[in-house]
């Protein structure tokens, strides 16, 4: 297992979001044997959550806000660690003085990882500019990850050769009701689709504790804050398959290279075809009951880039 370190002053904004993308990649390619986290330079900021300006732009741009607790980074890191990677200059100055100086070269910056040596990460505390900070970071993860998979070992996806069956909940339309046994049929998948209409933030802070978020939003999400700021369509890959989502089918792209399902919501109606090889997939509504229909969400068993399976979950229109 490769552990690598991110850290920047306070771990509430650089590092926190170099971890979760970092991560992200790492689940949407099905790359194993890497692992990743993030910590402070400073204890200014210690048990902290993501600064706010910077869990936006990372939802903006469609990345799961892990649950997060800012700490500092200790000697002991840099025998736990395989890489430990600042993003400025300051951050590598604390980190040298907290490791005792850096004996085995295992200390480097971030936009060293995307050709860019002795460049650092904008710090978005002063900048204002978190868009362009996760812009960066994006590119040096994008990298560091190349050079991590290069390596002929590392990074090979796990379960073997053919790579592992991953399980994926695609829900929409909860309007502010997260049923139980709706939670209990996503505790066997790994990533969770919402395609809209979720109203209420709090459950989708409920979901990320099962799993990696994808979620777009709908036209009632527009009134929430926290929900208004999430993107309208989102384009990501789940174990080498490639996914398109917005809530209101009318508001798919016409260009759909490389897609391999679309996931749409808005109806309150369960509906799934196949199309030129493509999966067209409106979940229905897995809510309350609307206009007569029935309380549904579909799950998804993926491998190797290809789509496996569409289960139909059907629900009893109350809660049991």
């Amino acid at each position: 297992m490769i552990k690598i370190l991110f850290i920047c002053h306070g771990n509430i904004c650089r590092s926190a979001a170099a971890k979760m993308v970092f991560r992200q990649m790492l689940r949407e390619r099905g790359i194993g044997g890497i692992a990743a986290d993030s910590a402070a330079a400073t204890r200014e900021e210690i048990g902290n959550d993501v600064y706010p300006p910077m869990k936006k732009a990372l939802r903006v741009r469609g990345y799961a806000c892990e649950p997060h607790a800012a700490r500092q980074t200790t000697r002991a890191d840099y025998a736990r660690y395989d890489f430990l990677i600042g993003m400025d200059g300051e951050n590598l100055a604390d980190m040298r003085r907290i490791y005792g100086g850096d004996p085995e070269g295992k200390i480097s910056l971030l936009r060293d990882w995307a050709g860019e040596a002795g460049m650092e990460i904008d710090d978005p505390w002063y900048t204002r500019d978190f868009q362009g900070s996760l812009r960066q970071i994006e590119e040096g993860c994008e990298g560091l990850l190349k050079a991590l998979t290069a390596k002929g070992g590392a990074g090979k996806p796990e379960g073997g050769a053919g790579g592992r069956e991953v399980q994926a909940a695609v829900l929409s339309d909860t309007h502010g009701l997260l049923r139980r046994d709706v939670v209990a049929e996503v505790q066997d998948c790994t990533h969770i689709l919402h395609a809209g209409d979720i109203v209420r933030e709090t459950d989708l802070d409920e979901l990320r504790l099962y799993g990696s978020i994808y979620a777009v939003r709908g036209n009632n999400d527009l009134w929430t804050e926290g929900l208004r700021d999430l993107a309208g369509t989102l384009r990501f890959e789940i174990a080498g398959v490639s996914f398109l989502m917005t809530h209101d089918r009318r508001d798919v792209p016409r260009s759909l290279e490389g897609v391999q399902a679309v996931i749409c919501g808005h109806t309150h109606r369960y509906s799934e075809e196949w199309l030129d090889g493509r999966l067209w997939l409106n979940p229905g509504s897995c809510g309350r009951a609307r206009w007569g229909g029935e309380v549904t969400m579909a799950k998804l068993t993926l491998r190797d880039g290809k789509i496996q399976r569409v289960r139909r979950i059907v629900f009893p229109e109350s809660e049991p």
